[in-house]
């Protein structure tokens, strides 16, 4: 069972497909209700592979998964059915995950009819989606390549709404938008979560709507979960060279940082054959010897901060 207060939670989760490539690696996270988590990593560390397994699209090669206490590794079809009900997913190129040849208002429709809720409710839970969002009913006998980016963003997550969703993982939700759109988007969540209770899983290589967005984050690199901790302590004071790396690659994220930070050096290594050791230390400065003999653990350096790295503590203290 998922701990008390938590809508989801992975434990000591592996993702292993069939060519042997292990995309997630131990990886343990929560996300409670009403809160929102980030993840973050290049591409490649796993992020994507992690959110499908917490939402059913991904096979649990080892540990397990809980979304509201039900264990999504052991579900049968009808439990299939009601966690798709309680975690939705937005996507990151919401045209190309919508049907072209359905309208917005058939596309709206296609989840309640799949989830048997009877037809008499549809036009009520539509609107109601609708109106929370902003959008204009007319849009409903329109096709997806008739309208806006923006707009085409608004339609996923009335999608994934309709359902009446307790979680929602939404991958890169701003990606493509001008700086406007995504402001309005990332408002336009928040409201939606204050409304109906929402939790947020947001995966994203954009830092700064993780730093506006979210009250957690966890790093991920190569498969591993390397840093996690509240948003404010992470970003003021990151405990992971990997972390460190990817914040000093995004200043504007923090145009007030003085502290000279290297950027990331060298490219991520193939999850095929990732490193000994430590799998980041071949682009650490920190780096020495038993860094790449010895795999750091995971462990707890301060209250709901966690880092795995052999030299946490001196970087905490810099």
């Amino acid at each position: 069972m998922t701990s008390s207060g938590h809508i989801a939670e992975v434990r000591n989760l592996d993702v292993v497909y069939g060519n042997g490539l292990h995309a997630v690696v131990g990886a343990s996270l929560s996300i409670g209700q009403r809160e929102t988590v980030g993840l973050v990593g290049e591409s490649g560390s796993g992020k994507s592979s992690l959110a499908k397994a917490l939402v059913g699209l991904q096979r649990i090669s080892r540990g397990q998964a809980f979304v509201d206490g039900r264990d999504v590794a052991a579900l049968n079809r009808e439990g299939k059915g009601q966690l798709r009900r309680t975690v939705q997913m937005i996507f990151q190129d919401p045209v190309s995950s919508l049907s072209p040849r359905m309208t917005i208002g058939r596309l709206l429709a296609e989840p309640l009819a799949i989830h048997g809720v009877p037809r008499s409710e549809h036009r009520e839970r539509i609107g109601r989606v609708l109106e929370a969002l902003g959008v204009r009913l007319e849009l409903l006998e329109k096709y997806p390549h008739q309208v806006s980016g923006g707009q085409a963003r608004r339609i996923g997550i009335a999608r994934a709404l309709v359902l009446e969703p307790k979680l929602i993982i939404a991958d890169e939700p701003t990606a493509g938008l001008d700086v406007s759109v995504q402001g309005d988007l990332l408002n336009l969540m928040v409201r939606l979560q204050d409304r109906l209770g929402l939790a947020y899983l947001i995966v994203s290589h954009n830092l700064g709507v993780i730093r506006r967005m979210t009250d957690r984050v966890a790093v991920m690199y190569l498969g591993r979960i390397v840093e996690e901790g509240p948003t404010p302590a992470l970003f003021q004071v990151p405990g992971h060279p990997y972390t460190q790396g990817l914040i000093a690659a995004n200043p504007v994220i923090d145009p007030d940082r003085t502290r000279k930070r290297e950027l990331l050096k060298g490219e991520i290594p193939s999850l095929r054959q990732p490193p000994s050791g430590c799998r980041f230390h071949p682009r650490c400065r920190y780096a020495d010897a038993f860094c790449s003999e010895q795999e750091p653990e995971q462990l707890e350096v301060a209250p709901r901060r966690h880092v795995a790295c052999h030299r946490a503590e001196l970087l905490l203290s810099e």
